[in-house]
């Protein structure tokens, strides 16, 4: 790599197999990933957590360019079938209870829906998972119709499940924290349901929060358009129709194309495609996107892009 190098296309880690009943074959078909079977369920595109680091096409690991571990992670997910109820601690919560780490906020993009897909994302007013019981949580969820272009934040707190006939890109802090509410009486590889994590879910699960799924909607032209702005990451998404200029941030940047395109920087020009993510470092100087395709950019909060 030479100092002129302003991205670095990134390699994927995978989960899959048993890690990822729920998972399928959609990121080989849709993005022609090297996914290593048909129950792929996670691309970790950009990922520095021990055992599932992302590498640059040198085979190097992400933590050799970033000198270390980095606050968020990136994924893009296959749900076949549906995923498990889950709910994530906050920051406080999880360095009280899980030995000091961080807690997991995160968001969610949907990037293909088979007709009619529906995804959990909160609980019903009123509702009481601890008083209601394990027998009775199904009858507490929120189930909302998901369409291609969706966004929707999922705070710590936020009960939610992925539903099946689902692929979407995840944005998140870089914890691996999840408490399992319920797991429709699924098995296991070993024949035995999975374990849950009832009263920590029941302790963080915050009933009345309600969010709504967000439609942005492309400028005239083209452009970058702010889609979230958290207390951990902001998410944009380019719509790029012949040249989109990404300003300078003061942070690295997650670029996942969403078609074929290229960025260019001072006369070096780097070829994207779709379902590729680039690591971009800090930057003084504007960086050009070319093509007819969209983008998704995250980035640390507060640093803009």
């Amino acid at each position: 790599m030479t100092t002129e190098r302003f991205a670095y296309p990134l390699l994927p880690a995978f989960r899959h197999g048993a890690q990822t009943p729920w998972g399928g074959d959609a990121l080989a078909r849709l993005f022609h990933k090297a996914i290593p079977d048909a129950r792929t369920g996670e691309a970790m595109e950009a990922s520095t957590l021990e055992g599932l680091e992302s590498r640059l096409e040198d085979g190097r690991p992400l933590s050799a360019l970033t000198g270390g571990p980095l606050p968020l992670l990136l994924k893009l997910l296959d749900a076949r079938e549906p995923l498990s109820v889950q709910v994530h601690p906050d920051d406080a919560y999880a360095a009280a209870h899980e030995g000091g780490r961080q807690g997991k906020a995160e968001a969610w993009v949907i990037l293909h829906a088979e007709p009619g897909a529906r995804l959990v994302y909160g609980l019903l007013p009123g509702s009481n998972p601890r008083a209601a019981g394990q027998a009775a949580l199904e009858r507490c969820l929120r189930w909302v119709t998901v369409q291609a272009g969706d966004v929707l934040y999922i705070p710590a707190g936020m009960v939610h499940a992925i539903g099946g006939g689902l692929v979407l890109y995840e944005i998140q802090q870089a914890s691996d924290i999840t408490y399992r509410f319920w797991d429709w009486g699924r098995l296991g590889a070993d024949g035995r349901p999975r374990e849950l994590h009832w009263e920590k879910a029941c302790d963080v699960a915050r009933a009345g929060l309600q969010l709504s799924p967000l439609r942005p909607r492309m400028p005239k032209g083209g452009g970058v358009v702010r889609c979230l702005e958290t207390p951990h990451f902001t998410l944009d998404r380019a719509y790029v129709r012949g040249e989109t200029v990404l300003a300078p941030c003061a942070d690295f940047r997650f670029f996942t194309a969403l078609g074929e395109g290229a960025l260019a920087q001072n006369g070096v020009r780097i070829p994207v495609r779709a379902g590729q993510t680039l690591y971009v470092p800090a930057t003084e100087r504007p960086i050009r996107a070319l093509g007819q395709f969209d983008a998704l950019i995250s980035a640390p909060a507060m640093t803009g892009t």
